[in-house]
């Protein structure tokens, strides 16, 4: 279905919300003052190379991967804020390249920097400032300026003045002025990174269930927080070394491992069935509890599954459990990342 924004008809009618076709991007280096100087040859470092990447329209994506990867280099290329040396993003049918203005209507940016606020005026003028900015205007700028500090928890502080707010109270004003235009898209750049734990579940719940799940937008969160990513997100993509190495359902990145962990508990040391899965190829993780053994391995191989119940069939110990152990997003991340 077209989607109808204020008088905008997106230009696609297969769902998808944003379209990154095999983007690069690379930044100028300067090593000393004289590769300032006109004439001297450029050098350059590529931060971004052939990404591609599909948002369907009310998807809460994930965007996730070590510090200097690009991952805000990429949310900035979406949001139209700075272009790419090479391929296309389209926001809704829109090319940034050619019609970055409109594109940016549709669009709200959380970034994790307060300098733009002024920080001599209140959270009340700073909205009405950038609301008026966006184009909102009378009664209508007033209902979303209390709408949106009602959302992100800052009622109470509305005619404070920017400069008196904690760092966690500033992290708030820039999302509530992401938000106050109701752009049927939002990127968050660390929305939770300063913000006290209270505040991040809230916040956390309010993207989730009343941005996407309510009121359906699209939007991508950056984050270094895994478990943040794998509570609330849709998809995450992860990008190592300049482009997407892996991206789906958090629960179904579990097959880049190729790999399934079990949890086996014996009666005893179990020192037998140790000896036994170790000669067999599996590399076993012992810790002793309570006059118990537990065993956890990972089983690769096809098949490995039945000489995995073979030989612990065929233990001397009684085994009182086998389960299959969920991997936490840490070691799935480190899996991922350092694998590519």
């Amino acid at each position: 279905m077209p989607l109808y924004i204020r008088g905008f008809m997106s230009q696609r009618t297969d769902g998808v919300s944003i379209a990154v076709r095999n983007v690069g991007k690379s930044f100028p280096l300067a090593n000393s003052v004289r590769d300032l100087l006109p004439g001297a040859p450029k050098k350059f470092r590529q931060v971004l190379h052939d990404v591609n990447l599909n948002v369907r329209r009310g998807e809460l994506l994930g965007l996730l991967g070590p510090n200097g990867v690009g991952k805000t280099t990429l949310l900035k290329m979406m949001a139209t804020l700075t272009l790419p040396d090479g391929g296309s993003i389209e926001v809704e049918g829109l090319d940034i390249a050619r019609r970055a203005a409109d594109a940016r209507k549709l669009i709200g940016f959380c970034t994790s920097d307060d300098r733009s606020f002024y920080f001599r005026l209140s959270a009340r003028e700073n909205l009405k400032f950038f609301g008026a900015l966006a184009g909102l205007q009378g009664k209508l700028l007033q209902r979303r300026i209390a709408e949106t500090l009602e959302q992100v928890g800052l009622s109470e502080a509305i005619d404070r003045r920017f400069g008196t707010f904690s760092t966690g109270m500033r992290q708030r004003l820039i999302v509530a002025r992401a938000l106050l235009a109701e752009p049927p898209i939002l990127f968050f750049d660390e929305p939770t990174r300063a913000i006290d734990p209270i505040h991040s579940d809230e916040l956390r719940r309010m993207i989730r269930d009343d941005l996407v799940k309510r009121d359906g937008k699209t939007v991508i969160l950056a984050t270094n927080i895994l478990e943040e990513a794998w509570a609330i997100c849709t998809r995450v993509a992860i990008v190592n070394h300049g482009t997407i190495v892996a991206i789906g359902p958090p629960s179904e990145l579990d097959p880049v491992r190729r790999a399934t962990r079990y949890r086996i508990e014996f009666e005893g040391a179990a020192h037998g069935i140790t000896a036994d899965l170790q000669a067999n190829g599996h590399f076993v993780t012992t810790t002793h509890v309570n006059g118990t053994t537990v065993l956890e391995l990972d089983a690769v191989e096809d098949g490995s599954l039945n000489d995995l119940m073979r030989l612990t069939g065929g233990a001397r110990e009684r085994m009182r459990s086998f389960s299959v152990v969920d991997q936490s997003p840490i070691e799935l991340f480190k899996a991922i990342t350092h694998g590519n």
